[in-house]
């Protein structure tokens, strides 16, 4: 897709260039005028043939514009350029790979051979396949542009082999070009296929291409493929022309017939090719005087000895060489004289083969000894071939059939199999320093492997050994052999890179760095002695060479890691007004973190325990940083709290990568391996002191949003108080709070934020029971007790009973007391429990995990946290908090009921209810409203709570109807026939509270009704029954019992009886009670409900009884102890005889 569009996009930039030169009028029509673009489509115009139109001033016809576009079609695509370079431009460029990553070469560069290695940069995807032969076969043009291999961009340049340097100042492409002429003698004298030396027709297809390019797209060479095709690869990847190619070719034509000497070497390549060509064959005078200076250089470079200048022969040579240096002198010889000229240095040349064989292989030839050098720099560009010119980072297709080739060259090169391999991998590894490409990296790997086990033939050790190598190694110059010269560049670049692993190393590179620590190991083999001591942290002396090497290479990227890391703290410090020793901590501890997760799996396949260096480098490091705060450290601020944090996390993560990889099942003592910071010992003292801190911000919190509370439910789903959750949201900050943070914590600690909590809490249970008041006090006073009796006088002045009033005080607080305002406090009693269950299985499993965490980073025993019964016993405090909510709860459950019934529905209920009689007054008037109350409480009730609270409700209710049966004053008075009526209004009552099923159990409803049941029974009982049972209850009356409160009556005891009869319509009852109490007549009273007060006669016998009944609430809730003992005082008068 996204080459697609760039193709558009191009397509868009070519019709806007060319609809700009029409629009300039440099292009004329046949008639002289602008030619007419209505009927063009510029896509099909040729730029050529419209560029040639505006150079030759000819007219502009659109049908050989087409025409022209599509025989181009089967050419490159040929851009002139001022210098007259040739570009070809692969337009497809996903198949064309990255551009190259080599730096262009440097303007002013030598061009002596250039003209003849130009090579096309680019070349068109679409007309790859159709280019000719001859447009590469045409005569060389004085404009050829030069070309020379880029130097490489990366650092590996600073790293050199220490080759000495050649005298005479040959260029690469002079040494590239020597390098193909060599390539191309030696195939010829070791007897392989013969490259054709005769011209190729230009009309003959070029397989350029096919070396020029890697084959992609499936187009994939095939294993019987021509030498000639990979002869012509070898001269692209070369970078030499065919021009160039030709000459060479034509000058080492005499070898093709077989006047080639047996000994053969690269001074008399030089000779003959010197004498082969001339003047004329070259096609201007400068590029063939540069040709003939590189010739005449090789010749000085091999043959002239600096040390002995002075001998004759040497003498003679130089005289020689001056002769073929001047150039203008040289052509105007005659053949004659030029012959002489070369048969004089081959004589010299053969003098020196004479030299007795110095290494002892095969073709040893006399100058490898002294110009070594130049060989390795030729097979050096020999083996740069195998290199795609055009891709950087890969090997082409043909790589192993050039090497079979090149190999041809090693009797001439004086090369052996160790040295190929030492310089092929130090090229590969060049190409990766370049590219950065994997593969090329395994490749370098690989060969090295070769290297160090390379067992050759003791000549070819010899032969390697004595190509010496001067490199800089540990600050000073020492000589190296070639192969041990080309390990250590490739041990000293790898290691540069792994002494700073972490800045160099990403974790999308873990390949490329376990490639490279290899390489490392593999190359430094023969350097191990050379390392730097190290100390290992086990104090145990490793003598491997990975185990050195890695704990070196640990040691210093920790070391150049942490500096810059204090670098960036210290700026980072002043912009976040943060200490230093808390920001360099924590960026200590994800390097720690990256270090565990990505380099230290790769680092420990070569040493064990690379992770454990790391970590004791690490903790030393931050040590001595630390070491000098925490002596100064002073009182209890909470300042010191970020730094101890920081390096208790950093300390815990670094015993936890030591426990990692040490391999043990119970993790290791850190005191093992370092001194460990302390830093419990600093921070016990503060967490306590910064946790009781909080515990009074806590409590002030929760004073302020108690005394502000209004009792209202905070919604119509959530209705508890809003108080509650504002408490437990302060709860749960300071929980979070408190496990946030990151240092040593004992139960000490968890101890003192429980003991918080429950403060808060008992401050809120506190508060809440304080506003109470005792439901006793909401009860009315009894009446006087009175006998049943009918009033003879009907508007005779009646005496009023007063009725008790509450104090004031009491009456404000029952203002704060409403049914609503109950309901939230139990919702919220409730909520308290539901949250304290779940507050502590929260603070359980942080704890725990808090634990988990100390084992899982390696923390000692004795530094982690108590065990789950020591911290089980903790939570008992949080019993108490429920035992008290609990209490609280029932207490306000008793009060709801109470005040509904006693207070709220006091003038409906018991004002009311059979007062004047039992049918005129019944109990149905009063449900309605009763139901009201039991739907308001339902809509403010949670749904766990309701039940309860209902039941409280009808219990209040049972309790007030049992308070009309015995205390309902004079006006009431009940006889047998008005049972009937009512128990049928009691089972309205239990039917009301029963609701067909959906409220509270029968079962429940009907035990909770037997008691007014029961007394309902006395009234259909005679008076006599009644009265006998009186006289028997009354000796087992106990003077420790006090008047009994409503809904704790009992149909038996004699308080109970003795009001049944002062309530019944019984005229035996009346007597009775006439006789022996001195009862005064219910018709002689009118009760009253409120603060009216007036003296009431007493009965004679009972006056202390009524006395103290009457004025109850007066007396401050005076017992009937009183009136117990009149009343066994009454009975020892009666006989036991029947009543009469």
């Amino acid at each position: 897709m996204e080459s697609s569009l760039l193709l558009q996009r191009y397509r868009s930039d070519r019709r806007k260039l060319l609809e700009f030169i029409f629009s300039s009028g440099v292009v004329q029509g046949p008639l002289g005028a602008p030619p007419e673009l209505s009927g063009v489509d510029l896509d099909t115009v040729s730029t050529e043939y419209v560029l040639e139109c505006v150079k030759s001033g000819g007219a502009f016809v659109s049908k050989e514009a087409s025409e022209r576009y599509s025989s181009e079609l089967d050419s490159p695509v040929l851009v002139s350029v001022p210098s007259g370079n040739l570009f070809y431009l692969l337009s497809e460029l996903d198949l064309s790979g990255s551009p190259p990553e080599r730096a262009p070469p440097p303007v002013g560069a030598k061009e002596a051979t250039n003209h003849f290695s130009y090579l096309p940069k680019e070349i068109d995807h679409f007309a790859s396949k159709r280019i000719k032969m001859s447009l590469f076969e045409s005569k060389i043009s004085s404009s050829a542009p030069t070309s020379s291999p880029s130097p490489p961009t990366n650092d590996v340049n600073r790293f050199s082999l220490g080759l000495p340097s050649l005298r005479t100042g040959l260029s690469d492409d002079d040494m590239r070009e020597t390098a193909y002429e060599v390539l191309l003698a030696s195939i010829v004298h070791s007897g392989g296929p013969r490259p054709s030396f005769e011209e190729k027709k230009k009309e003959r297809k070029s397989k350029f291409l096919k070396g020029l390019r890697p084959r992609r797209d499936g187009l994939h060479s095939q294993q019987d493929e021509s030498h000639s095709d990979l002869m012509d690869t070898l001269r692209a990847q070369m970078e030499i022309s065919e021009a160039m190619d030709s000459l060479i070719k034509k000058g080492l034509r005499n070898f093709s017939l077989g006047s080639m000497p047996d000994r053969v070497d690269v001074p008399r390549i030089s000779l003959v090719l010197l004498g082969n060509l001339s003047r004329s064959d070259f096609p201007s005078e400068r590029f063939y005087a540069q040709w003939h200076r590189r010739q005449a250089d090789i010749l000085e470079e091999l043959l002239f000895d600096p040390a002995n200048s002075v001998a004759n022969g040497q003498q003679m040579l130089l005289f020689l060489l001056s002769k073929l240096r001047n150039i203008e002198q040289w052509v105007n010889l005659s053949h004659d004289m030029r012959t002489e000229v070369l048969n004089g240095i081959e004589k010299f040349i053969s003098r020196m083969s004479l030299i007795p064989e110095k290494f002892g292989f095969l073709d040893e030839h006399y100058y490898l000894s002294d110009s070594y050098h130049f060989s390795v720099k030729l097979y050096e560009k020999l083996l740069c071939s195998v290199f795609d010119i055009l891709e950087d980072g890969h090997l082409v297709e043909e790589a192993e059939e050039i090497l079979g080739v090149l190999r041809m060259t090693w009797s001439m090169l004086g090369i052996n199999q160790a040295m190929h391999d030492a310089l092929y991998g130090w090229e590969v590894f060049q190409q990766f320093v370049r590219t950065g490409k994997l593969l090329l990296l395994k490749y370098s790997v690989g060969e090295v492997q070769k290297i160090r086990s390379n067992k050759d033939a003791n000549g070819e050790v010899e032969c390697s050994k004595n190509t010496i190598c001067t490199v800089e190694a540990y600050g000073s110059v020492r000589d190296l052999n070639l192969v041990d010269a080309i390990l250590f560049n490739i041990n000293a670049w790898c290691s540069s890179q792994l002494e700073d692993y972490h800045l160099h190393f990403s974790q999308e590179d873990c390949h490329i760095f376990e490639s490279i620590l290899t390489l490392a190991v593999l190359s430094g083999a023969r350097f191990v002695d050379e390392f730097a001591e190290t100390k290992n942290p086990e104090s145990t002396n490793e003598t491997e060479v990975a185990f050195k090497l890695v704990h070196l290479l640990v040691e210093r990227s920790v070391q150049a890691a942490c500096k810059r890391v204090l670098d960036v703290v210290d700026a980072k410090s002043k912009m976040e007004q943060k200490h230093p020793l808390a920001l360099l901590a924590k960026e200590l501890k994800l390097l720690s973190e990256q270090e565990h997760t990505f380099y230290t799996p790769i680092l420990c396949r070569q040493y064990a325990k690379a992770g454990i260096v790391f970590s004791v480098l690490v903790h030393r490091y931050y040590g001595e940083q630390l070491k000098p705060f925490l002596e100064g450290i002073s009182g209890l601020s909470e300042s010191y709290i970020p730094v101890l944090s920081a390096a208790y996390c950093l300390e815990r993560y670094l015993a936890y990568i030591i426990h990692s990889t040490s391999g043990d099942s119970m993790p290791p003592n850190i005191t093992n391996y370092v001194q460990p910071y302390e830093i419990r010992h600093f921070s016990a003292p503060l967490i306590l002191h910064l946790v009781n801190v909080r515990h009074e911000n806590i409590l002030r919190w929760t004073e302020r949003a108690i005394l502000i509370e209004n009792w209202e439910p905070l919604s119509s789903q959530r209705k508890q108080a809003t108080s509650i959750i504002e408490v437990f949201r302060i709860i749960h900050e300071s929980i979070d709070q408190f496990f946030d943070i990151t240092l040593p914590m004992d139960t000490i600690h968890l101890r003192s934020l429980i003991i918080g909590i429950v403060r808060s809490l008992e401050a809120y249970l506190l508060h809440m029971i304080n506003q109470q008041v005792d439901k006793s006090l909401l009860y009315p006073s009894p009446p006087a007790l009175t006998r049943y009796k009918e009033s003879a006088y009907p508007f005779m002045k009646k005496k009023l009973v007063e009725s008790a009033t509450l104090d004031e005080k009491v009456i404000n607080q029952m203002d704060n007391l409403t049914e609503s305002k109950l309901c939230v406090k139990l919702n919220t009693l409730h909520y308290i429990r539901e949250q304290l269950d779940e507050l502590e299985a929260s603070i359980v499993q942080s704890w725990m995990a808090r634990t988990e965490e100390y084992q899982t980073h390696g923390t000692s025993e004795e530094e982690t946290t108590s065990s789950t019964k020591s911290v089980d016993e903790l939570f008992s405090l949080f019993d108490d908090i429920r035992a008290s909510a609990i209490r609280a709860s029932d207490a306000i459950l008793d009060f709801i009921g109470t005040r509904a019934i006693f207070w709220d529905m006091r003038e409906t209920f018991l004002s009311s209810v059979y007062k004047g009689g039992v049918q005129s007054a019944r109990l149905d008037a009063f449900l309605p409203k009763l139901d009201g109350v039991l739907d308001r409480v339902c809509d403010l009730i949670i749904d766990a709570l309701r039940d309860q609270v209902v039941l409280c409700i009808y219990r209040a209710t049972m309790a007030a109807y049992t308070w009309v049966l015995l205390d309902g004053g004079p006006s009431r008075a009940f006889s047998a026939t008005d049972v009937g009526i009512m128990l049928e209004d009691v089972n309205m009552l239990k039917d009301l509270f029963i609701a067909n099923g959906e409220g509270i159990p029968p079962d429940v409803v009907q035990n909770e009704a037997r008691e007014a049941e029961d007394i309902l029974e006395l009234y259909s009982l005679k008076a006599k029954t009644i009265i006998d049972n009186l006289i028997n209850a009354s000796i087992h009356i106990s003077h420790e019992n006090d008047r009994k409160k409503p809904g704790s009556r009992s149909a038996k005891d004699a308080d109970t009886l003795l009001r049944v009869l002062c309530h019944m319509k019984d005229e035996s009852a009346s007597e009775f009670l006439r006789d022996r109490y001195q009862l005064p007549k219910s018709s002689d009273y009118e009760e009253t409900w409120g603060n009216e007060k007036e003296t009431t006669s007493k009965s004679p016998v009972l006056s202390d009884i009524l006395s103290n009944t009457s004025r109850w609430t007066e007396t401050g809730q005076i017992s009937f102890r009183i009136m117990k003992k009149k009343i066994q005082e009454a009975a020892s008068e009666i006989k036991p005889a029947p009543w009469s």
